[in-house]
């Protein structure tokens, strides 16, 4: 029929975010991880063009060509700027749809081992495979303590999975899960998912992230120490969980760092508490001191404790602008000349804003 769309013969697929909760905008403005980022880079590595509304009220495009300098600041610090009414965006041909996945658990006193194994992965990771871990309390596996739930995800046949995540199996899990599925199943096989834990509607969540190039794991020992004690003393904050995003960075650090205004691309693993519990005052300061206690094990057995690292999507709020924004003075600069340029009464500062005054007139 004439008037009937045109339907692409190929299957397209594209940079998302993990967590099916939130969105494509929000974790886009902030950088945006994404499974495929190895391949392809991060989600703001995809946009080509933005329509992006002002605090003014002046609605423009952003791009290479129009307002670049917005253009960079919309790709790592955006939500200081404006709101995005439109994205263009790079798609790519899904030419490898299936994923590979093995789910290890195992017990506590495995973590040395364990993540002695995530970083000889690191050093070969190819741009395909993720490894992803969580430090969380299952109690029908260990009643007790929490275990370690450690991914293996490969966007491939399960042949190749299988190589990558042999030296796992040496090691002992309590179990092992295999399986297959497209990219939207991932959400599910990682706890990302809208039913998942993370996404649970009326709780307080406090997360504390951190970028790391390695694990230290002497340093995980003592997160994985604290949140075990923590979790027995206090019952009520047992439900939440320690993650450890190992993404590949292939496509990530073949990208100018100076390009956009995402600071951490030398980072290999992104990590942080999901401290959640439902609403309490008396609990509040006993989750700070949890979040701020493990980031502080990671930071300082990190190659440079003196510059903590923090995914401005993942912030709390405490962190400093050079953590979030960028150590080089150069980028801090350059995203207070633009905000005092395109929003001097400091309209957008909702979220971890990088002018803290408030200026009505």
């Amino acid at each position: 029929m004439p008037n009937e769309p045109r339907k692409s013969k190929l299957i397209t697929q594209s940079v998302t975010g993990i967590c099916e909760l939130v969105g494509f905008s929000a974790p886009t403005l902030g950088g945006g991880h994404g499974w495929l980022q190895g391949q392809y880079g991060l989600m703001a590595d995809q946009v080509i063009s933005a329509r992006l509304l002002l605090p003014s009220g002046e609605l423009v495009t952003v791009s290479e060509k129009t307002y670049p300098d917005l253009f960079w600041a919309i790709r790592g610090a955006g939500h200081n700027f404006g709101l995005v009414m439109e994205w263009e965006y790079r798609v790519y041909d899904d030419n490898a749809p299936l994923w590979s996945y093995e789910i290890f658990i195992y017990s506590g006193d495995k973590l040395e081992a364990l993540y002695e194994e995530a970083n000889r992965l690191l050093r070969d990771q190819p741009a395909e495979l993720v490894h992803w871990g969580y430090i969380i309390k299952v109690a029908e596996v260990d009643p007790g303590h929490p275990v370690l739930w450690f991914g293996i995800i490969y966007n491939g046949s399960p042949e190749i999975a299988t190589r990558y995540a042999k030296p796992f199996h040496d090691i002992g899990p309590l179990s092992v899960q295999t399986g297959q599925g497209s990219l939207h199943d991932l959400a599910v096989v990682t706890f990302q998912d809208a039913d998942g834990p993370g996404c649970a509607y009326g709780m307080t969540s406090l997360r504390y992230p951190t970028g790391l190039k390695s694990y230290n794991v002497t340093a995980v020992r003592q997160v994985y120490n604290e949140i075990d004690s923590t979790f027995r003393k206090v019952p009520e904050i047992a439900g939440s969980f320690f993650l450890l995003e190992g993404y590949s960075t292939h496509a990530v650090k073949a990208i100018d760092a100076a390009s956009t205004a995402f600071p951490h691309r030398d980072d290999n693993i992104l990590v942080t508490s999901y401290v959640m519990y439902a609403p309490d005052s008396n609990i509040d300061p006993i989750a700070k001191e949890l979040g701020e206690k493990v980031r502080k094990y990671l930071l300082d057995g990190s190659e440079d404790p003196e510059h903590l690292r923090a995914y401005v999507n993942y912030a709390n709020g405490d962190e400093s602008l050079q953590a979030i924004y960028g150590w080089e003075t150069w980028r801090l600069e350059k995203l207070k000349k633009l905000k005092a340029q395109w929003d001097p009464k400091n309209t957008m500062r909702y979220y971890v804003p990088i002018e803290q005054n408030i200026n009505w007139f």
